[in-house]
């Protein structure tokens, strides 16, 4: 089995490999839609170049060794940018359930304002008809 071979077959097997584990992600909601759709995107164009692309003199040019070190690279590379999207989509997640409790609580805040708005104008208006300073 030649390099390019080696090279075609790992870009399918890791392009659908990264399909299903965005596709388990979006599941279990570990990522937002829209990584999951640009990973989505990712895995498709990674299985279309395993297919369609022929790297028929690459073997002049780097040796097997080479390839399992530019693979071992290539797949840390994509595991860091991988964490990095579940990291984000994680923060975000939890920054629109901010969003929504410091609106909640600026509503009770509010409404806790007109409740004592109305308990001083209440309290003055006895205070007025007892003769009290």
């Amino acid at each position: 089995m030649e390099v390019s071979d080696i090279l075609r077959i790992s870009f399918i097997v890791v392009g659908i490999i990264l399909f299903c584990v965005t596709m388990t992600s979006l599941a279990k909601r570990k990522m937002t839609e829209t990584f999951c759709m640009i990973w989505g995107g990712v895995s498709c164009l990674l299985i279309i170049a395993g297919i369609l692309l022929r790297p028929v003199i690459l073997k002049n040019y780097i040796s097997t060794a080479g390839l399992v070190i530019l693979a071992l690279g290539i797949y840390c590379i994509i595991c860091g940018a991988y964490i990095l999207s579940t990291m984000i989509s994680d923060l975000t997640r939890k920054n629109r359930e901010l969003a929504i409790q410091v609106s909640i609580l600026q509503r009770e805040c509010e409404q806790n304002r007109e409740r004592l708005n109305k308990m001083e104008g209440v309290n003055s208006d006895e205070e007025n008809k007892t003769g009290i300073c």
